[in-house]
C-alpha cells in the first residue's frame, strides 16, 4: 500500500509540475504575441494639416518629439467640429497661441471626419491660427492612442508635450478648468 501511495503522490506531483510548465508557456506566448503586436506600430506618424503644414511627430515611451517644435510647449489636440466642449476650447486656444507666441504651439486633429472644405470654413470662423489635420487618414495614430495610452475616442483630448518632448499630460474630455490653467499644472509637474 505504502509503494501505491507514493506513486500516486509523485503521478499527481509530475502532473501539476507539467501542468505549471505549460501555463508558464502559454502565459510567455501571449506575452510575447502583446510584444509583438505593440512593435508593429509606427514610431513615426507623418500628418499634413489642411493648411499645409507637414507635421512629423516621433513617439516613444512618454515622448512625443515634434520636428521643428523641439523648443516649444504644445497642445496635441483630438478634436471634432460636431463637439460643443471642443468649440467651446477653440476661443481658448486661440488666444492661447497669440499671448505665448513661438513658445507655445498647438496641433489639433478633427477625428470626426469632415471634409476639408467644412474644416476650412471652421478654420475661418474660428481665426484659427494653428494647423488642423483631417482626422480619417491617420487611424494607425489613435491605435497607438489607444494601446499606449489607453485613450477609449474621447474627445476632446489634450496632450501637453513639454519641450523635448516629455508628455506632461494627457486630458480626456471637457474640463472645468482653462487650457492655460492645465498649462501651469503640467509645467509644474515637471
Amino acid at each position: 500500500m505504502n509503494k501505491n501511495k507514493i506513486l500516486i503522490v509523485m503521478f499527481l506531483l509530475m502532473t501539476i509540475g507539467f501542468l505549471l510548465y505549460l501555463l508558464n508557456q502559454s502565459e510567455s506566448h501571449i506575452q510575447n504575441a502583446k510584444e509583438k503586436a505593440v512593435s508593429t506600430l509606427p514610431s513615426t506618424f507623418l500628418f499634413n494639416s489642411i493648411q499645409g503644414d507637414s507635421i512629423e511627430i516621433q513617439v516613444a515611451d512618454k515622448e512625443f518629439k515634434i520636428k521643428g517644435r523641439e523648443n516649444k510647449i504644445v497642445f496635441l489636440k483630438v478634436f471634432g467640429w460636431d463637439c460643443k466642449f471642443c468649440k467651446k476650447e477653440i476661443p481658448e486656444l486661440v488666444k492661447l497661441k497669440k499671448k505665448l507666441g513661438d513658445s507655445f504651439d498647438v496641433i489639433a486633429i478633427e477625428a470626426q471626419q469632415h471634409s476639408r472644405e467644412e474644416s476650412l470654413m471652421e478654420i475661418k470662423k474660428y481665426s484659427i491660427n494653428y494647423p488642423i489635420i483631417a482626422g480619417e487618414e491617420h487611424k494607425s495614430f489613435y491605435t497607438y492612442l489607444q494601446e499606449k495610452y489607453g485613450w477609449t475616442g474621447i474627445i476632446p483630448l489634450t496632450i501637453v508635450v513639454a519641450k523635448g518632448g516629455e508628455v506632461l499630460a494627457f486630458e480626456l474630455g471637457a474640463k472645468s478648468y482653462s487650457l492655460s490653467e492645465l498649462m501651469q499644472a503640467s509645467l509644474l509637474k515637471k
